[in-house]
């Protein structure tokens, strides 16, 4: 019986370990495997895709899901974008092509 509690802490502290790298992913390397697409991707990416599709008007979460990113991740990109003048964000927080008119 005393051979498990070893046992059972280490896996706690594997679990610990498992979400402490999912929280700091951030510092992750960007571009390998199982990493975030570097930033000039994800712009191309994303502005590709209102080109690909005039009257694209999407929320966060649905962005999101459509580029492959993470919520947080995704905000931040969209964000710079707005602030860019690239694209636009409605009063309903929907993210449209800077250019595309009050649809």
């Amino acid at each position: 019986m005393s051979a498990n509690v070893p046992h059972q802490s280490t896996r706690h502290s594997e679990n610990r370990t498992a979400s402490s790298n999912r929280i700091e992913r951030r510092r992750s390397p960007r571009g390998g495997v199982d990493a975030e697409p570097e930033r000039t991707q994800l712009v191309a990416r994303v502005l590709g895709a209102y080109a690909e599709m005039p009257g694209l008007s999407l929320h966060l979460q649905q962005a999101a899901r459509l580029f492959g990113l993470r919520d947080r991740t995704c905000e931040v990109v969209l964000n710079d974008l707005v602030r860019d003048g690239r694209l636009s964000q409605s009063p309903d927080r929907r993210y449209r092509a800077a250019n595309s008119s009050g649809m």
